[in-house]
Formats: structure tokens, sequence, C-alpha cells
């Protein structure tokens, strides 16, 4: 269990256990250790079954204000403190060239809402155009990991 103030840490830590290199972030590999993280660690005060503590897959080709990129992230939001508005995302991001391929897919997003739906879910991870198409892509520009107030 983590406290989820450090989420980032815990994640890192356990990413590090797992012998995912955090500083190069592959993404079939690292997507699968978030998966885990995910399966594996709770964050204390942060109920599953409550809606405190979900992954988001969400892809999309945006631009906020450094040029247009195809994005591909995986997100686990959680929610705690006193506030129902204390809204947190652990985010591992994917940034890509924009290209008409890319564009093509659009953008959208799929819940995992418990930890009981992640094998269903990293099915359909694995299984979208998004994540196939971002997969086979061999030049990636950005990835990041970071732990940001989502509301």
């Amino acid at each position: 269990m983590f406290a989820p103030r450090s989420a980032l840490d815990a994640c890192k830590s356990f990413f590090i256990q797992e012998g995912v290199n955090i500083d190069v972030l592959r993404l079939p590999t690292t997507i699968a250790a978030f998966f885990d993280f995910y399966r594996d660690e709770r964050a204390e005060g942060c109920e599953p079954h409550d809606d405190a503590d979900m992954l988001l897959f969400e892809w999309g080709t945006f631009d906020w204000g450094d040029g247009e990129h195809f994005g591909l992230s995986l997100a686990r939001q959680l929610i705690y403190g006193d506030d129902d508005d204390d809204i947190w995302q652990l985010k591992l991001t994917y940034a890509f060239q924009p290209t008409d391929a890319f564009r093509a897919l659009g953008d959208g997003n799929r819940w995992c809402a418990v930890p009981d739906d992640l094998p269903e879910f990293r099915d359909g991870v694995a299984e979208s155009a998004a994540y196939r198409m971002a997969a086979d892509h061999a030049e990636i520009g950005i990835v990041s990991i970071g732990y940001y107030r989502a509301g």
C-alpha cells in the first residue's frame, strides 16, 4: 500500500522492481508494468469500489500550445482528501508526430473502474487501433510520467 501523495515515487519504485528502465519507458513493457502496478498496489484511502482508484486510457491528436502531436496515455486516477474535487492522475504519456494515420484514429478513452475489470480492460487497450499503431511506430517524440491534479 502507498500514500496517494507518493503515487509517482511508488510507481517508479514498482517499475524498478519489475525491471523496467524508468529512463527509457518503452511502450509495451511500461504499459504492462503500469497495469501490474494497478493490479498489485493499492493507494491508502482510495477505494476502487468508490470510484476513487481507476484507470483511464486515452488517445487523440491535440495541440496544447507546444505544437500538434498524437498522444496516447494511461492514467491512474486517485480521489482522496476531504474534498470530492481532490482528483489526481498518475499519468504515463507517449507523444508522436501526428500523421494522417494517427489523425484518422480520432480521439477517445476507456475506463477501468475496479481491479477486477483489469484483464478485460488490458485486452481492450492491447486490441485498440490507437495502441497497436503506437506500439508499431518506431519513433516516439516525447515520453513522460507525472502526477497531476486533475480536479
